[in-house]
């Protein structure tokens, strides 16, 4: 490579970070398609959480002392429930003996008892008699069903390999026509179908209709799931949070994140001169690849938080780009060329870097695995800014440096390197000190 091919690569990379960087606050509708696009910062706010968003909170208490792996249980129940029903973006987390449920977007506190119903024990038993002969526990899942003949509406019933077993036992004994099976809600009979076939409970499902229109199939289903936790809830609390609370925090968290970004950028150029514009060039790569690694993973939901994770990630890149730096300089004092110095820079900064980013991520992991809700987003975006800050200090601005050798090998002034004093090593100062001496010869001329 030479300098010329170098200034076009730069070239070629600012021009890709400026289209990035469009990429990520576009918003236009596709041309020919009734698609629109909405840039990756769209994406990424689509999915704030609630204290971004604003939205409904609910808090539901477990009665009794239920275990862990009940409580677990019945989180994943609700978070099947909720994203069958389009709420991708909603948060269940246990908090104690607490389940706690967040859904972002929406001011209406009813939303997610619409969406759960309201938590109950389940039970079935044939009409005419008092107990139960299938609980909530042996149904593994309720489904909308549409006859693909008549399209009359109901729902499906999934039971478990024990509750397929149960519900067949009490089928062979019913009368086909006349017997009433009883779904009980909280000891109260919400509906009573008719058995209809033998066939019910075949393959461990069952179906059940009744002239229903989708929205009663609907409202059915409902019923049905809210008692198939595997303990009994009872709402504890339900607020609503304003989104004008989140606009301002996310308002002024901007506001920060681009004033940094233009601080650091200039006290960068100031320092290290054209290895801080290569910095500043590296960030920007860093930033384009976190924003679109965020709005990619549909599992990451942006919380304040999450903010402050990006924050302290874009530090700990910084941190590991000023120790690079520092090392080159180093480098350059103890005599070493330019080259050689911006070389062996890195090379001794990698193990420093990779250790302090290692203990990090550990601490990211151990706030995920023992944090809840906000906690965890934060160790999320922390973990995600960690690994892409050493991609980009070890890689893009090491690339980076390599490439702007080529356009310039030993002006130390573009680097602010002219202000340093070069430590000569022992062997050349002792050379520099030795005494000059004069020998004459016997033809009278002399020699140094």
């Amino acid at each position: 490579m030479n300098k010329r091919k170098a200034i076009t690569k730069f070239i070629v990379i600012c021009t890709l970070v400026v289209m990035g960087v469009v990429a990520i606050f576009a918003n236009f509708r596709v041309p020919f398609t009734t698609q629109r696009y909405v840039g990756l910062w769209g994406a990424i706010e689509s999915r704030m959480g609630i204290d971004l968003r604003g939205g409904v909170l609910a808090v539901f208490d477990a009665d009794g002392n239920p275990s862990n792996a009940e409580l677990d249980a019945t989180i994943r129940r609700l978070e099947r429930m909720l994203s069958d029903r389009g709420h991708f973006d909603t948060t269940v987390v246990r908090q104690g003996r607490q389940i706690r449920v967040e859904m972002p977007g929406t001011d209406d506190s009813q939303a997610i008892f619409d969406a759960i119903g309201t938590p109950a024990t389940l039970e079935m038993r044939v009409e005419g008699q008092t107990e139960p002969f299938l609980l909530g526990e042996h149904i593994q899942r309720v489904d909308h069903y549409q006859d693909p003949q008549t399209f009359e509406h109901g729902v499906r019933l999934t039971f478990t390999r024990r509750g397929g077993e149960l519900f067949r036992r009490e089928i062979e004994q019913a009368q086909i026509g006349v017997t009433r099976i009883e779904i009980l809600l909280n000891g109260r009979v919400e509906i009573a179908p008719v058995v209809q076939s033998r066939d019910a409970g075949r393959d461990n499902t069952t179906v059940i209709t009744g002239g229903y229109t989708r929205e009663q199939a609907q409202e059915m289903r409902t019923q049905i799931e809210s008692g198939l936790f595997e303990v009994l809830l009872r709402p504890a609390e339900t607020s609503v949070i304003p989104a004008t609370l989140g606009e301002g925090a996310m308002t002024a968290g901007i506001i920060a994140m681009i004033a940094g970004l233009i601080f650091i950028f200039i006290v960068m150029w100031l320092l290290y001169g054209d290895l801080g514009l290569l910095s500043n060039l590296s960030m920007a790569v860093f930033m384009i690849l976190f924003l679109m690694s965020l709005a990619i993973i549909e599992a990451i939901q942006l919380t304040l938080p999450g903010i402050a994770g990006i924050i302290l990630a874009m530090g700990m890149a910084l941190d590991a780009n000023i120790l690079i730096f520092e090392r080159i300089k180093d480098e350059y004092r103890s005599g070493k060329r330019m080259a050689v110095a911006i070389e062996s820079g890195f090379n001794k900064t990698i193990k420093t870097i990779v250790d302090a980013n290692i203990t990090t991520v550990i601490a990211a992991a151990v706030l995920f695995f023992l944090g809840t809700g906000p906690i965890q987003g934060f160790a999320i975006t922390l973990f995600l800014g960690v690994a892409i800050s050493m991609f980009c200090s070890l890689v893009i601005t090491r690339s980076f440096a390599k490439t702007y050798l080529y356009i310039n090998r030993d002006n130390e002034k573009r680097l602010r390197f002219n202000k340093l004093t070069i430590k000569k090593s022992e062997e050349v100062q002792a050379k520099e000190e030795k005494p000059r001496t004069r020998t004459l010869n016997l033809g009278g001329k002399s020699n140094d």
